[in-house]
């Protein structure tokens, strides 16, 4: 399984990466993007199975990112990463098409469990 972490923290990358770790998915390739313009490169690149991303990004935020992904990408799964947590800006993220939402700080079994309910189980 590739995993794309996008966030424009490196610090935030890392924790990501290592709550990925944590929650199992140690076998994973974990790709990083400190940028919405990264991360559609490597989308477009192929090969990956699941986004996990931030919403506050400069540029182009995580929503808009989440847009484009899915008008292009629409079976690719998105999961935000992010610290907003009141109901409009969550409804904002489900509405642009992210199929579930992590409140920072989380637990990495709360990470898995989304992860599982989202991915075809593999043997």
């Amino acid at each position: 399984m590739n995993v794309l972490v996008v966030d424009d923290s490196a610090t935030m990358r890392m924790i990501v990466v290592k709550s990925l770790r944590q929650a199992g998915y140690d076998t994973a390739t974990v790709l990083e993007a400190a940028s919405a313009r990264e991360a559609l490169q490597a989308i477009a690149a192929g090969g990956v199975h699941l986004v996990l991303s931030d919403v506050n990004m400069p540029e182009i935020s995580g929503i808009e990112l989440v847009k484009v992904i899915k008008a292009k990408f629409p079976t690719l799964p998105i999961i935000m990463i992010t610290t907003e947590s009141s109901p409009e800006m969550k409804a904002k993220m489900t509405a642009a098409g992210a199929n579930g939402i992590v409140t920072k700080p989380f637990p990495p079994e709360q990470l898995r469990r989304l992860i599982d309910s989202l991915l075809p189980k593999t043997s």
